[in-house]
């Protein structure tokens, strides 16, 4: 068989109970099938027998898989995408930039995937083909920031330990002097890429995220609590061997006409996605504002401490960008404060997400005993300090690993609960956790990493955590101000003004809750067929693996990348399409049979499953769309018209949304889904 292009057709298997390390080579009609990340993984899934629900998401039998697409590598935007079962016991699907990715296809692997669990704390290291399994005693505990660094270096390859090109005995004295001492040469650039857990991973917390690069993170549905299941710190590899290409001249052509094209997007370039919030607080009405109370502020002028140019002013660093991306979407920053707690801190801009989950909606911005129907009376230092709150909360999340979008979703919850004095400080060991109060949150924070008295039911998450006080207070009104869906936290994007998230997006995700579909604006419009299409799209992009922020900008050269990289001169547009539809269908059947749900439409695809109450019978109190609710509160609409109209469009079953036989067949994934999905027909 000719030698595979775009990827290496193998990819490393350990087993961490044994510490055997094996290799697996899926053939080519799997990767022309699944193409990687995503869907490679939900096929690995099935394949190897995750789905069933009897294998433990923190026991030994779960598998988690570390993926990487046919254009990473040289290739432009690269993400790596996390797959396994989650601490939910429904998918997880996460992605990240940073280095990675390249590093790993430059190592020569497509992925690796790790089963078993060490007797102690271990991380793997990988420099090309020689794979490690290495003690991590001195690491665990640590938080990501410290642990990286030192991992970083201790895995280096060949060509960083080559004393030969150090002093040596017959180097002659003049030259000699121009070169460093033994062993402080090329090594010192730490060429390793990173992937690891914080002590949220350790502890399991179930919302645990792994972490790269201080500030970038696979953080939602709790990849890290399985890393921390089974004792494992972290993945470092080193790659040295390049990427194979089967047209490396129209590879590079392309990949050179899409950093082109970004250099010309002024607003990514400048801030990333800190440059919408201030828009999206106010004309479009959908930032989590006090657990969603608000979703927008009767002042306009309330939001502008997180608006990105005062951020950039306020504390801006440096722009950090991915190998091969010009958009620069990181932006370290040092934060200013009077509160030495908050003083100095290096954190990220923040991001969207971060801005809402643990800015607005912890109540960091309006002013002291003020609520968001109030005008904004304070100074640029009152902004300066409630963007230090947000951007300190930021790095805790990021430093003990943990998912700052579940968290935050968590946190206002709790401050809800304290405010309608549903619970008391007594229920939170003490910490009375008020709207605004870093403190209080940087104290709670501590107990959950820790699972520490009541941190260790708070570990569990928002709906969890909801459950837990409702049957406590015996208030089953407390799940009213669970604001998730499907168990998992709505994340930064409000549906009830329609305008940018949507709750058929969020209902329909196999991503619980996914806070980057791409459907969002089409369900908006109700063009059911465009936001199939865009969820399509946006699983093939994590199969492929790209940034979606970046897709815009590959437009019209997706298809041609991919036959320069692979050389499958036959493949077509169409085939986007269908590898977002297999991960779609094996996705939706993952989240049903693992849970053992036999009715979705009462145990999942139902109102008990999302925030009923607010979206669809609370009006928005505020701002440009004040009266709106999501669908107009018509929620029979959405449950009982809207949603088997979007099963039987994607060829699924109408009375329980499952595909059928026939789809499976069309889809080409018959032979690893057909015997579940007949199950749960």
């Amino acid at each position: 068989m000719a030698a595979l292009k775009g990827v290496w057709g193998k990819i490393a298997r350990v087993d961490l109970s044994t510490g055997n390390v094996t290799v697996v080579e899926p053939p080519e009609e799997v990767y022309r099938k699944y193409l990687g990340g995503e869907a490679l993984g939900l096929y690995y899934l099935f394949k190897e027998g995750i789905v069933d629900p009897s294998v433990d998401p923190l026991g030994p039998q779960n598998m988690i898989q570390l993926l990487v697409g046919p254009t990473n590598g040289v290739g432009a935007n690269a993400r790596s995408v996390i797959v396994t079962k989650s601490a939910y016991n429904f998918l997880c699907v996460t992605t990240s930039g940073g280095r990675g990715a390249a590093e790993l296809k430059f190592a020569g692997w497509d992925g690796i995937q790790i089963v078993g669990k060490a007797p102690k704390p271990v991380y793997i290291a990988i420099i090309d083909d020689k794979i490690e399994i290495r003690d991590a005693s001195h690491v665990w505990g640590k938080g990501t920031e410290e642990a990286e660094m030192i991992l970083q270096k201790e895995v280096l390859s060949p060509l960083e330990q080559r004393e030969s090109i150090l002093r040596s005995a017959d180097m002659p004295e003049k030259w000699a002097a121009l070169h460093p001492a033994a062993k402080k040469g090329i090594g010192a650039k730490r060429l390793a890429a990173v992937w690891l857990i914080g002590p949220g991973g350790e502890k399991q917390v179930w919302y645990a995220s792994v972490m790269t690069e201080g500030a970038r993170a696979h953080g939602r549905y709790g990849a890290g609590a399985i890393f921390g299941s089974k004792n494992l710190k972290g993945i470092v590899v080193r790659g040295t061997k390049g990427q194979p290409l089967a047209d490396k001249a129209r590879f590079l052509e392309l990949t050179r006409a899409i950093q082109s094209s970004e250099k010309g997007d002024y607003g990514w370039r400048s801030y990333g996605t800190a440059r919408i919030g201030y828009a999206h607080s106010n004309a479009s009405s959908d930032f989590p504002i006090r657990n969603w109370q608000w979703e927008a502020w009767a002042d306009p002028h309330t939001v502008m401490a997180l608006s990105g140019p005062f951020m950039d002013v306020a504390s801006f660093v440096r722009k950090q960008s991915c190998p091969g991306c010009a958009m620069h979407c990181l932006y370290p920053v040092e934060t200013t404060s009077a509160d030495p707690l908050m003083d100095r801190t290096i954190s990220d801009m923040p991001d969207w997400e971060a801005m809402g989950m643990v800015g607005g909606n912890l109540g960091y911005l309006e002013m002291p005993g003020a609520t968001p129907d109030d005008p904004f009376t304070g100074t640029h230092f009152d902004r300066a300090e409630a963007l230090a709150k947000t951007q300190y909360t930021t790095f805790i999340h990021d430093n003990y690993g943990i998912d700052f979008i579940e968290g935050g979703a968590l946190l206002a919850l709790l401050m809800e609960l304290r405010q309608r004095d549903l619970i008391t400080p007594a229920d939170l060991d003490g910490i009375d956790l008020q709207w605004g109060d870093v403190h209080a949150v940087d104290a709670i924070v501590k107990k959950i990493v820790a699972r520490q008295g009541i941190g260790d039911v708070l570990a569990r998450g928002t709906y969890e955590t909801a459950k837990y006080f409702a049957e406590k207070k015996g208030k089953p009104e407390i799940m009213d101000y669970s604001m998730t869906c499907h168990r998992y936290a709505q994340p930064a994007h409000g549906v009830r003004a329609n305008a940018c998230g949507n709750a058929m997006s969020y209902l329909v995700a196999i991503r619980p809750t996914e806070h980057t579909s791409g459907s969002r604006i089409p369900f908006n419009r109700g063009d059911v067929d465009a936001a199939i299409a865009a969820e399509n799209v946006q699983a093939f992009n994590n199969s492929l693996v790209i940034c979606s922020f970046a897709a815009g900008h590959w437009t019209g050269k997706t298809v041609d990348l991919v036959k320069a990289a692979t050389g499958w001169e036959d493949f077509q547009e169409a085939e986007i399409g269908k590898v977002g539809e297999r991960a779609y269908a094996l996705g939706r059947l993952f989240n049903l049979y693992c849970q053992g749900i036999k009715d979705p439409k009462k145990e999942w695809d139902c109102p008990e499953m999302v925030p009923a109450k607010r979206w669809f019978s609370e009006p928005l109190p505020a701002g440009p769309h004040k009266g709106k609710m999501a669908y107009d509160g018509d929620m029979d609409k959405v449950f009982n018209q809207l949603l088997p109209e979007y099963w039987k469009k994607r060829g699924w079953t109408e009375d329980k949304g499952i595909p059928t036989a026939e789809k499976l067949k069309e889809l080409g994934i018959d032979d690893v889904a057909e015997a579940i999905a007949a199950q749960l027909r």
